[in-house]
């Protein structure tokens, strides 16, 4: 046995080494740890980023439907919301009645995610979700009857 690699000597080098492991586990951990707990943050902020990016559109193809009411696009927009988790979201509708003369339909919802959020957030504490959508309103003003004229077809089928 070479006189330098003795018992003792392996013992002692083993020895000295009996704590780097420890050390070099609660470094690499604490990182992955880390980043493992952004990528679910993260994740979560895109569900709810495009939950209420869906409930926007959902709403105002509600709202877009001629006989619909505001009331009805915040309804659907809410119950959309619920279900996926969303909690406080501020939903306005424009404009604030439907006529013949209505355009077009724009839903907005607002909602801070920090409220949304299954934990409080560490990285994304004070983000608002925002989504805007606007369609044409189908109201009779769109719809042309078998003589061609148009806004004059309460009777008539609207598919041919």
């Amino acid at each position: 046995m070479h006189p330098k690699l003795n018992r003792q000597n392996v013992r002692r080098a083993q020895n000295s080494r009996r704590g780097a492991f420890t050390v070099e586990f609660a470094l690499c951990s604490s990182i992955l740890i880390s980043i493992m707990l952004a990528s679910i943050e993260f994740n979560r902020f895109m569900y709810a980023r495009h939950s209420v990016d869906q409930a926007a559109y959902e709403a105002a193809r509600v709202g877009i439907v001629p006989g619909r009411t505001p009331n009805d696009v915040r309804a659907t927009a809410n119950r959309i919301l619920n279900a996926t988790g969303i909690r406080n979201a501020t939903v306005t509708v424009s404009p604030a009645a439907f006529t013949d003369s209505t355009d077009t339909v724009t839903v907005s919802i607002r909602c801070n995610y920090a409220e949304s959020s299954w934990l409080r957030p560490f990285y994304l504490s004070s983000t608002e979700i925002v989504a805007d959508m606007t369609l044409d309103h189908e109201n009779k003003a769109y719809l042309i009857d078998v003589q061609g004229d148009i806004g004059q077809n309460d009777n008539a089928p609207i598919d041919r």
